[in-house]
């Protein structure tokens, strides 16, 4: 984990990313930031590229991955195809990590960021149990504290975009403010026919996936 996001995760500082802003977009916002992920399915290759530039951004403990790639086999129009989805923390609105956690060491921020505090986190684990979507996992060489995806607060803080988006070799992921009215990322938002993963959890997530044509929405091997 480099050291701007290990401080991140042991300080206060992460919250001064409650309000970030995307690259570009005015200091002086006239609604409030609500950070979301489109993955467009029909562009996503299966490389790896987010996998890998994820570990590397963040450091991570080996054989521990904040982002991964769900690989299936579909019949799509009568021929059968690989589907690739990405999964990682979904930044749930109403996450049960966040009313699981006895120290209140993990929050939402302002912009629906899921975030955790390590010197908050008693390394408990009751959050990883309680995250329906298997996206936490504790740190061996920090006294076994949680971690997860977090959107790389400390590089949106720096105005940079998630090191998972700016690598993607498909340029499959998009980020953006759900409440900005311009850019692709809102003519996304326009075209509908978005979901969410695992819907059965019926939990509203900040990521949200552009299918395939045909294919079986949210369904799990």
């Amino acid at each position: 984990m480099t050291t701007s996001r290990r401080d991140f995760l042991k300080q206060s500082g992460l919250l001064m990313c409650a309000t970030a802003v995307l690259p570009g977009q005015a200091v002086a916002s006239k609604h409030p930031v609500r950070l979301a992920m489109i993955i467009d399915k029909n562009r996503c290759m299966g490389c790896q590229s987010c996998v890998v530039s994820c570990k590397a951004e963040n450091d991570l403990a080996p054989h521990t991955f904040n982002t991964r790639i769900r690989q299936q086999e579909q019949v799509i129009n009568n021929l059968p195809r690989p589907v690739y989805t990405p999964t990682q923390c979904q930044q749930c609105s109403d996450a049960p990590c966040v009313s699981a956690c006895p120290a209140e060491a993990t929050f939402a921020l302002d912009n629906g960021v899921v975030a955790i505090d390590w010197q908050r986190c008693i390394s408990c684990q009751s959050c990883v149990s309680a995250c329906p979507y298997e996206a936490r996992h504790a740190d061996p060489r920090f006294d076994n504290k949680v971690d997860k995806c977090d959107f790389c607060l400390h590089r949106l803080n720096e105005g940079q975009v998630p090191a998972c988006v700016e690598n993607c070799a498909s340029n499959a992921r998009l980020f953006g403010d759900l409440n900005d009215p311009q850019g692709e990322f809102a003519e996304y938002l326009k075209q509908g026919d978005l979901y969410t993963d695992r819907p059965e959890f019926k939990l509203k997530t900040a990521i949200q996936y552009r299918p395939l044509p045909g294919e079986r929405k949210g369904e799990r091997a």
